[in-house]
């Protein structure tokens, strides 16, 4: 196979993928439209396009396969299928293979596949109902002329130009205006860069979409970096420099944030791909449990960046199948307590500073913390003795093995689900709270910062080190001089009442495993809380709050729990960025057991 004939065959799988997303967000409107046939057209259509490329550039399983769905779905334009949610199911499930069938050519591109299952179930739903005549017979593609290899962008009518594909990921982007010169006014915030198959708009017409390999985006971003930490480095030696010389250096710190909030923008992807496969999961987890489920999203036109939308793809799975599962009561129990039989889920994604906040909210019978209390004695995870309050009582939902089903099955009861979610989620310097009440429904609510290449920390310093703390996980700061501090409180240690609350103190040395430093009433305590508990994390001065561009940390150095990574500050030294709630977790637990 010659280049040309590889470039086609990757670009046409990559375009395909792309645009069975699309399919599927169609398969599922099709459940609730009032009107079903400008999604079935669009179906229609994509399939279509789809059997053609894949005929086109030698894909004779795919093309074959399409042919038969595209057949389905024109009978059922035509009327002669029920549109059920059987069928529906169908549908998605067709789509599902197709995914699969081009996944695996993308690693293999002379994979071969076997239908005959799924095929079976498609041609029951042809030979039933209306007479198969009335479905496009299959001679029709002899009256078209035989598909050539270029003739291979009829199915790419709707996407970018194609491009020579590269092993690395590909991220679409809109073009974004030229920065100002310095003596400008501050120029608007940048576009977010499009999803999949998405152009936006200008004042002239259409903009164009182009892709880009994400590895450059990465790599323009750590130069950004470097030189926001040598801008740094400049404006503390231009401190005793003329008057005109400070002018230039505000200017030239101006623009440097400008370059930064572009680059930035370049990693920003819409969040409503995610919630389409989300849907998908609410979906079938209700088909799977005999419950009927309403899903409601609000805010899934935001933007964020790629590696939080990542991370977030596990998290909220497993929330939202948990909500469906132990959140929402059958339809028959739901009714018996003056509910609806039809229960609801909420998908909500904000703003809240630099943070996003996504909150999954379910109507459903709530968490009862003394269900969880018996399950977490039964499981040892605390003991008899244990003294929670509510809120930490179902903060054990996390605990790593904790379920409070007796048998696990295909959706969950294993334990592993929420453990996954705050694990993910604290991973990325996020949090993870839960509301709930017994009887009305519970909230799952994870505020995560909506870029994780540059945070606001707080550059803080123990009795021999320096270190970063993410600001978006400090509740507030206290002066301990202000505070008794008791030395040798039973099971709790060294401790301050902060409010009525009594708080445990960490030194941040000890915390990370350095030389342990005795608390002194001079120090600072930045309070945080882990698992709804306040602990404070002890240092002995905060320096300043600033912009800090996260680094990786080198192959040479062996990642801890609570290291989220590193980063150069002003004076050119680097200094590690904790996660507080990550190092102080432990101490909790064994308080709690």
């Amino acid at each position: 196979m010659d280049s040309f004939d590889l470039e086609i065959q990757t670009e046409f799988i990559n375009e395909a993928l792309m645009n069975l997303e699309e399919a599927e967000s169609s398969f599922m409107e099709l459940e609730s439209a009032a009107n079903s046939k400008p999604l079935l057209e669009k179906i229609f259509r994509l399939a279509h396009n789809l059997k053609g490329g894949a005929r086109a550039v030698g894909f004779g399983d795919v093309a074959e396969f399409t042919h038969q769905l595209e057949n389905l779905v024109s009978k059922i334009q035509k009327g002669g299928v029920p549109l059920t949610p059987d069928l529906v199911t169908v549908l998605l499930r067709s789509n599902d293979r197709l995914v699969e069938m081009l996944s695996e050519l993308k690693g293999n591109l002379k994979a071969t596949f076997e239908n005959a299952d799924l095929l079976k179930e498609i041609q029951s739903y042809l030979d039933g109902g209306t007479s198969p005549a009335e479905v496009e017979p299959a001679t029709v593609e002899a009256s078209e002329p035989p598909p050539v290899v270029p003739n291979a962008t009829e199915f790419f009518s709707e996407s970018t130009p194609i491009v020579a594909p590269t092993p690395a990921t590909l991220v679409e982007l809109a073009p974004i205006a030229s920065a100002p010169a310095p003596e400008t006014a501050p120029a608007p915030a940048p576009a977010p860069a499009p999803g999949p198959a998405q152009k936006v708009k200008s004042q002239g017409g259409e903009d164009e979409v182009v892709r880009v390999n994400l590895s450059r985006i990465d790599n323009l971003n750590d130069y950004v970096g470097e030189l926001i930490v040598l801008q740094s480095v400049i404006q503390a030696q231009a401190q005793n420099q003329s008057p005109a010389f400070q002018g230039l250096m505000r200017q030239m710190v101006k623009l440097s944030k400008d370059i930064q909030s572009i680059s930035m923008s370049l990693r920003m992807l819409p969040v409503k791909p995610l919630v389409q496969k989300l849907q998908r999961v609410v979906r079938d987890t209700a088909r799977t449990l005999g419950k009927e489920v309403a899903f409601e999203v609000e805010g899934d036109q935001m933007d964020v960046d790629k590696t939080v939308l990542d991370r977030l793809a596990d998290p909220l799975i497993h929330v939202l199948r948990n909500a469906v599962d132990h959140g929402l009561e059958m339809p028959e129990d739901r009714a018996q307590t003056g509910k609806t039989r039809q229960g609801t889920v909420r998908l909500s994604f904000s703003n809240e500073g630099n943070n996003l906040v996504v909150e999954a909210r379910d109507d459903g019978k709530g968490i009862n913390p003394e269900v969880i209390r018996t399950k977490a004695v039964e499981k040892g995870v605390i003991s008899v003795s244990a003294n929670l309050s509510e809120k930490q009582l179902i903060h054990l939902v996390f605990h790593p093995g904790f379920s409070t089903k007796s048998e696990a099955s295909e959706i969950s009861g294993r334990g592993v689900g929420m453990d996954v979610v705050k694990t993910n989620i604290e991973r990325v310097g996020g949090q993870v709270e839960v509301i709930s009440e017994v009887g009305k429904g519970s909230t799952f609510r994870m505020q995560i910062p909506l870029s994780l290449a540059v945070i606001e920390g707080l550059v803080v310093t123990s009795a021999t080190n320096r270190y970063v703390i993410p600001l978006s996980q400090v509740q507030e700061t206290i002066n301990l001089n202000a505070h008794k501090i008791h030395t040798d409180k039973v099971g709790i240690g060294t401790c301050f009442d902060l409010r009525g609350t009594v708080v445990p103190l960490i030194n941040i040395d000890d915390a990370v495993g350095a030389k342990k430093e005795a608390i002194s009433s001079d120090d600072t305590g930045l309070i945080v809380n882990v698992g709804q508990q306040p602990m404070a994390l002890v240092v002995k001065d905060i320096l300043r709050s600033q912009q800090i561009v996260i680094k990786p940390l080198g192959n040479g150095v062996k990642a801890q729990k609570g290291w989220i990574g590193s980063c150069i500050l002003g004076d050119g030294l680097p200094t590690l960025i904790l996660s507080p709630t990550d190092l102080l977790e432990n101490r909790l637990m064994g308080g709690a057991a």
